[in-house]
């Protein structure tokens, strides 16, 4: 699997507030807390009904407390440059989503906490990975070995939601009362 676009939603479990939101994300470019990444603007959506809320516009990737679906979470957005094999590729998107979750968590005053019974992953490129049963097939088991580390012991439910016309999405479910930053130290063991 040669795509490079991936995406991680982790769903908020109270409202944060998109206001506080703003100076943060400008704390995160300032203070260069992603190294190996260049992260350019900081840019407010949060009027936007179920739209991108407030997001970090990087070079590599975009940070964002999005409603997408209607649903507050933090999404980790891939665009490009990703090293490594496709196995690395996800497991790194994972990483980086939680290690942004912590982040957000640690913020006094934010009220950012995230959930980690429900995750949306992604794939933003249609022509290397249309969303059918095909492409869901090839890639399950690179989800599942992550899955696997992130939930060692318990079974995850994957579904494929969306249109056809739309970017491969999947929905995963777990019975989980872990925190992001027990995720976090599972996947980086």
């Amino acid at each position: 699997m040669q795509a490079q676009k991936l995406q991680v939603k982790f769903f908020a479990g109270d409202e944060i507030s998109e206001t506080a939101l703003v100076p943060v994300f400008h704390d995160w470019i300032r203070e260069r807390v992603v190294p190996d990444e260049l992260l350019i603007d900081v840019a407010d959506y949060s009027h936007v009904p179920d739209g991108p809320g407030v997001m970090i516009i990087g070079h590599q990737a975009d940070y964002a407390v999005d409603r997408d679906g209607g649903r507050q979470g933090f999404t980790y957005s891939r665009k490009r440059l990703a090293e490594g094999e496709f196995a690395a590729r996800v497991e790194d998107t994972f990483r980086r989503a939680l290690r942004s979750c912590v982040r957000l968590e640690g913020k006094a005053g934010l009220g950012a906490r995230f959930g980690t019974g429900e995750v949306i992953f992604r794939i933003q490129d249609r022509l290397l990975a249309p969303n059918d049963e095909a492409t869901v097939a090839a890639i399950r088991p690179v989800l599942d070995a992550v899955l696997a580390k992130l939930y060692p012991g318990q079974t995850a439910k994957v579904e494929s939601i969306g249109e056809p016309r739309e970017p491969l999405t999947l929905r995963i479910t777990v019975s989980s009362t872990a925190g992001v930053s027990d995720l976090l130290s599972r996947i980086d063991a």
